[in-house]
């Protein structure tokens, strides 16, 4: 199943934030960590320059919550499937899921209108021109009048 879930990064390390989730991609092997640092390296050149090395847990290899929880861009489901699966997430409660709708309907008002509305998880699938949403010309003036709205948890100054 391929899910293109760059999410926007926008609010993705955004949603990251929004919940604490298990640890995710498990390899056990130094291939498997290997393969997991190219699926790290790929998150940062990706609009994620704050995604964490993969940690040991209990004979495994894992990211650690929130980052885990990510989505992975398109370009990097690839490495991640590599490295034994990309990582599974939990579900968003339906508050969670309200306030990122209401988030993202506010930044399309002020300013990045092409930023899709969040699926029923409260995930945005950008087009690849909007990532990372950061760069928009747009972003701060949205970002600004929007901050209220802001669910706790996105981190978007790094």
């Amino acid at each position: 199943m391929k899910r293109v879930r760059p999410i926007v990064v926008v609010a993705l390390l955004v949603l990251t934030g929004c919940g604490g989730g298990q640890p995710t991609a498990r390899p056990s092997s130094g291939a498997d960590h290997a393969k997991l640092l190219e699926a790290v390296r790929c998150m940062r050149d990706n609009g994620f320059p704050d995604y964490p090395d993969p940690v040991e847990a209990e004979g495994t290899w894992v990211i650690p919550p929130p980052a885990g929880d990510l989505p992975a861009p398109p370009a990097c489901e690839e490495l991640f499937r590599g490295a034994k699966g990309p990582p599974p997430r939990r579900e968003r409660t339906a508050e969670e899921v309200a306030q990122l709708r209401k988030w993202g309907a506010c930044i399309q008002t002020h300013g990045i209108p092409e930023l899709p509305d969040a699926d029923s998880n409260g995930d945005f699938h950008p087009p690849p021109a909007l990532v990372p949403i950061t760069a928009h010309p747009k972003w701060q003036e949205a970002r600004t009048a929007c901050k209220e709205l802001e669910p706790s948890g996105m981190n978007f100054d790094k």
